[in-house]
């Protein structure tokens, strides 16, 4: 059928098998590991700093616009596309 002889399928099937078994070996080796070993309370902390600085970067970009807005709107000059 041109895609090798069933000696080679076989073959081919045994040694995925055996790689897939060993993968899975080292995955729960590496699972017990990190279950036994006590993590501090450093490794536990979740670093709020870019949250943080995305809020208040957001909150005052949009007070800006808004102060903006309201300036603008107390002087008249506030051009709105749709009051032409």
């Amino acid at each position: 059928d041109g895609w090798g002889t069933t000696e080679e399928k076989k073959e081919f099937l045994e040694s995925l098998q055996n790689e897939r078994s060993k993968s899975v070996s080292v995955e729960q080796r590496t699972r017990r590991q990190s279950e036994t070993t006590p993590m501090s309370s450093s490794d536990n902390e979740r670093d709020l700093f870019i949250p943080i600085f995305a809020l208040v970067s957001l909150a005052g970009l949009f007070g800006a616009y808004g102060y903006e807005m309201l300036r603008l709107a107390s002087r008249g000059e506030l051009y709105l596309p749709w009051n032409n």
